[in-house]
């Protein structure tokens, strides 16, 4: 039978005193979730649940990852070079849609199987969110409380578009960390004690560590990623932080057409006849001469193609039906993409559509596309 539910009115001090009891005896029986607090057992039970990952000392070495089509070998060349000459973090930039999230996610599950965490950059953020803070406790006391990177401080941490948070106030504490040193935060172990110990970030693994220090495991780096394109409207990186990565850059692919063909045949299992022309790799150069984009939004107008149009040939000149199918892809996954695109770009594009999709340039789908694209358009 459930249990009822209590309410508690704020304007009864007796009350008030009952909800800060609950919430004392709840604060005390959490604790703060941290890896710096995990018991042996804990630790050797996360041990245990894990698929895989290098052995300590063992060299990268990277195969193609087979769900990632398109990306240039040099990509994982470079991913080799960096992490085997012993850079530890790893940034991934480029035009969106490109994988690099999917990259980063792989990478991390080959350095250390199950064990590392995702999280996505927002303008929100503050450092305490990331490397910890006070927090209110009952009675008007505060208690540091780690933040995600101290949490899982002995496994990869993923930050996904890094560049939609103030990066240097989120992590600036890490500079001197990521530099091989060791860094003091203004938090103390008991926040009423002047002579207590500040809690310290060490830079490398410490088995004695003490309850005041955060020792990473020897699987911790940093794998964050950057859209290129928005780099001039989002947060910049100062130098002193990027100098600290890895940069490694993933480019769209530069066979579109080879892209969609290998999409049907290696993913969904399509046979495909010959090399005859692809409507959709055509659309995707007309508006990668303007923005570039990388495949995922192909891949999804290839999937929309297969219900809006499921008899249509993708790799032949389309007619009819499957003409306003590419049409509404292209409305559906291209267009929200070129936002403030400049006039005569808009034009360019609507010229490269018009031209893949064979449409007479005095047709109404032809006009319509145009007025679409002046929209975005500034």
């Amino acid at each position: 039978m459930a249990e009822p539910i209590h309410v508690f009115s704020l304007i009864d001090e007796a009350d008030q005193d009952t909800v800060k009891a609950a919430i004392q005896t709840a604060y005390q029986h959490a604790g703060p979730s941290s890896r710096h607090t995990a018991s042996p057992a804990q630790l050797k039970a996360e041990e245990e649940s894990d698929t895989g990952g290098l052995e300590p000392g063992e060299p990268l070495k990277l195969t193609p990852f087979e769900d990632l089509i398109g990306i240039d070998p040099g990509v994982y060349r470079q991913i080799e070079a960096a992490v085997n000459s012993g850079k530890q973090h790893l940034m991934f930039y480029g035009p969106p849609g490109t994988g690099k999230t999917t990259l980063a996610r792989w990478l991390a599950g080959v350095l250390n199987g199950r064990n590392w965490t995702l999280i996505t950059g927002s303008a929100d953020w503050s450092s305490q969110d990331i490397i910890g803070g006070y927090q209110p406790m009952a009675g008007g006391t505060v208690k540091f409380f780690p933040g995600v990177l101290l949490r899982d401080f002995d496994r990869p941490l993923i930050i996904d578009e890094l560049n939609r948070c103030d990066i240097d106030k989120v992590i600036g504490p890490l500079f001197t960390v990521l530099s091989g040193q060791s860094t003091t935060l203004p938090y103390r172990l008991d926040a009423g004690d002047a002579d207590s110990p500040q809690y310290t970030i060490l830079p490398a693994a410490k088995s004695d560590a003490a309850p005041h220090e955060y020792a990473p495991g020897a699987a911790w780096r940093l794998i964050a990623t950057i859209n290129s394109i928005d780099k001039a409207s989002l947060y910049q990186m100062s130098y002193a932080l990027s100098r600290r990565f890895a940069w490694i850059y993933v480019d769209a692919p530069s066979d579109t057409a080879g892209f969609v063909r290998d999409y049907l045949e290696k993913v969904l299992g399509r046979e495909t006849h010959g090399t005859g022309a692809s409507p959709l790799a055509a659309i995707w150069n007309a508006v990668n001469a303007v923005r570039l984009l990388g495949g995922a939004p192909v891949i999804d107008a290839i999937h929309a193609m297969g219900r809006l149009a499921p008899s249509a040939d993708l790799l032949a000149a389309p007619e009819g039906e499957a003409q306003l199918a590419y049409l509404d892809v292209f409305d559906l996954y291209f267009l929200p993409l070129l936002d403030g695109i400049l006039r005569h770009e808009a034009d360019n594009i609507a010229a490269g559509v018009i031209a893949a999709l064979g449409l007479a340039e005095d047709a109404p789908e032809a006009a319509r596309l145009k007025r679409r694209l002046q929209s975005v358009a500034v």
